[in-house]
């Protein structure tokens, strides 16, 4: 049986952590509102608080950076006290932003995990150094809310459990976090050819599973001497978000993270201690 890598009392701190950080950045968003929220772009209709500018889409909101900073620092001395370990050279600090989800490295050996007498599989940690991946809020069904594509992805592994999908190996119920091994992004220059080539090939069998737009440098990386797509959570045949010509460059994973209207959790720490059952067939 399984054991999840992620202590309880982490795992807590982790979904009070998301509640807050979506919490934040919809508090900011209220403040920059404007009156004309919707702009018409590639034939489609798209929808912002903050309008076309889209304030805070890409970048974090204040609010946002200081839940982050809380929380890595909290980690941090978490590590400190637990003493020098493996993965001891990977500290606690936000790797990732995304329009919908923050990546959040969390240093090894966090867990029991089932280790070598697993078979090898490669959920089996061993004490790696992990990544949260947590998620923003977004008002709309496609504009930054990152609950949907945890869910996604949580759902995929349960149902694939191999390579090349990187494991998700602990989650939040409703998609505020899950955590997977900490992969080296993006493939060296040297190897990113043929480590796409590989991915691909291995991802060929899933077509019904996965949107192959998300197969870029940026979404593949290295862990045990394997490479593997990290990002997995969008739906095949959703549309990516048409930048304008004159938009800023892309975010860290490239596009908007799919979204759903639900939102259920946005208080800071509501719910922090709910079972962590997966429930991610239900959206």
């Amino acid at each position: 049986m399984r054991q999840d890598p992620i202590p309880a009392a982490l795992a807590d701190r982790l979904s009070v952590a998301a509640r807050r950080l979506r919490a934040a950045r919809r508090s900011a968003l209220d403040r920059v509102a404007v009156e004309e929220t919707e702009w018409e772009y590639a034939g489609r209709t798209w929808s912002w608080p903050a309008g076309e500018a889209r304030t805070y889409f890409r970048e974090l909101a204040p609010g946002e950076r200081e839940v982050l900073d809380e929380l890595t620092a909290a980690l941090g001395e978490r590590r400190s006290s637990d003493g020098p370990g493996p993965g001891a050279e990977s500290g606690a600090e936000v790797v990732g932003v995304g329009t919908g989800r923050v990546a959040v490295a969390i240093p090894g050996a966090v867990g029991e995990g089932p280790g070598a007498t697993d078979g090898g599989r490669p959920d089996a940690t061993g004490g790696d150094p992990l990544v949260a991946k947590l998620a923003r809020y977004g008002p709309s069904a496609e504009m930054g809310d990152g609950r949907p594509q945890n869910r996604r992805e949580r759902r995929i592994w349960s149902a694939v459990e191999s390579h090349p999908f990187l494991p998700v190996l602990d989650g939040d119920a409703d998609g505020d976090w899950i955590a997977m091994p900490r992969a080296d992004v993006p493939p060296d220059e040297a190897v990113r050819e043929a480590a796409l080539d590989g991915v691909r090939t291995a991802l060929a069998p899933h077509r019904d599973r996965f949107h192959f737009d998300e197969l870029k440098p940026e979404n593949v990386g290295a862990y045990r001497d394997r490479y593997w797509i990290v990002d997995y959570g969008r739906p095949v045949g959703e549309p990516l978000f048409a930048e304008p010509p004159d938009a800023s460059a892309g975010d860290a994973d490239g596009t908007a993270d799919i979204a759903d209207t639900t939102d259920t959790a946005d208080t800071p720490g509501g719910g922090a201690g709910k079972d962590r059952q997966d429930r991610s067939s239900e959206n």
